[in-house]
């Protein structure tokens, strides 16, 4: 099968064999048509179904125009099977996947952290039950919001792994503000949440998303890293309600 995770700001793909992920392709989401999204399928002509999370409704109605495919949506033609306490008409359904997945992948996990165009907070009971969540900016809108807004900032500042302590320009003082200041926010809502709900060391965080990397090394506390972690949910999926043989 082919698996797509359709997010605001890349369209990420997975080709799977044998219930592994063998190849991940990355484009970007504003670019695909119809026309380029059924040439991109041509390239694999032996994987009839495709399974697709989509957070972008244009993106969503081009994949239900594919022919000859087996075109499986997750929230329309199959749900994630989790209880879910969020209100069920706004949960996104790639959350509901990234808590499903976490679980697949790790019994114990109880808080998913997906950092993509927005940093989402996915709470998970001890049974593995959707609590909810929380949603804030991720790292590149929040670049990408201050250049627009402000007259007199650069309009691409490059992203920084390394911070000065005390910036001494422009593109230092906005990657301190923003890299650190999102590392700080998170560290302390995990604190708060490990408080809250009495998480032993043996329960997990999971991390995932594309713009994680910039976050890791400054994160305080124990966690899982899945870069994939839609991705693989999407397979798990596909094997547990066998849609290849439906």
């Amino acid at each position: 099968m082919i698996v797509f995770d359709v997010g605001n700001t890349s369209l990420n793909c997975g080709i799977e064999e044998k219930g592994k992920l063998i190849e991940i392709i990355k484009l970007p989401t504003q670019e695909i048509t119809f026309e380029k999204l059924n040439n991109f399928l041509r390239n694999f002509p032996s994987h009839k179904t495709v399974i697709v999370c989509s957070v972008v409704p244009r993106i969503t109605s081009l994949f239900k125009k594919i022919k000859k495919r087996k075109i499986v949506i997750v929230g329309e033609d199959i749900k994630v099977p989790i209880r879910c306490f969020y209100n069920k008409r706004q949960i996104g359904q790639d959350r509901l996947l990234s808590a499903f997945s976490a679980r697949k992948k790790s019994p114990l996990a109880r808080l998913v952290i997906d950092f993509g165009t927005a940093i989402t907070f996915d709470f998970l009971s001890k049974r593995g039950e959707y609590l909810g969540g929380i949603i804030f900016p991720g790292v590149g809108l929040c670049f990408k919001t201050l250049s627009l807004n402000c007259a007199l900032l650069p309009e691409n500042i490059r992203k920084e792994k390394k911070l000065s302590f005390i910036p001494k320009n422009t593109s230092q003082s906005i990657n301190k503000g923003i890299i650190e200041g999102i590392s700080i926010l998170i560290n302390s809502w995990v604190e708060k949440y490990k408080k809250r709900f009495s998480l032993d060391r043996k329960e997990k965080v999971i991390i995932t998303g594309g713009e994680a990397d910039l976050i890791l090394e400054r994160l305080n506390f124990s966690f899982l890293y899945f870069p994939h972690l839609i991705l693989e949910g999407l397979i798990f999926l596909g094997k547990e309600r066998r849609i290849e043989s439906l």
